[in-house]
């Protein structure tokens, strides 16, 4: 069961995606995502380049209440013959 991120860890994504998106440049390998993770990241949130791989996901996509990996019912299509 997927629980709602904390408001603080919420403004921690969002703060990580406004540095990265400060220093990121497509192509440039010396401002790619693992560079400004080790760089600009780390220093201020110390987490491991995994972590900050997941918020970048997090905070591109958005947020929603509802869990994104939700299994389908064996039971949605079935007409039971009442």
């Amino acid at each position: 069961m997927a629980t709602k991120p904390h408001k603080n860890t919420l403004l921690r994504i969002q703060h990580v995606c406004d540095i990265t998106r400060e220093h990121y440049e497509e192509g440039n390998l010396a401002k790619c995502y693992k560079q400004v993770w080790r760089h600009f990241v780390y220093p201020v949130y110390p987490m491991c380049y995994h972590t900050f791989l997941g918020y970048l996901r997090r905070g591109l996509e958005g947020f929603s209440d509802k869990p994104r990996d939700t299994q389908p019912s064996l039971f949605d299509d079935i007409d039971m013959g009442e």
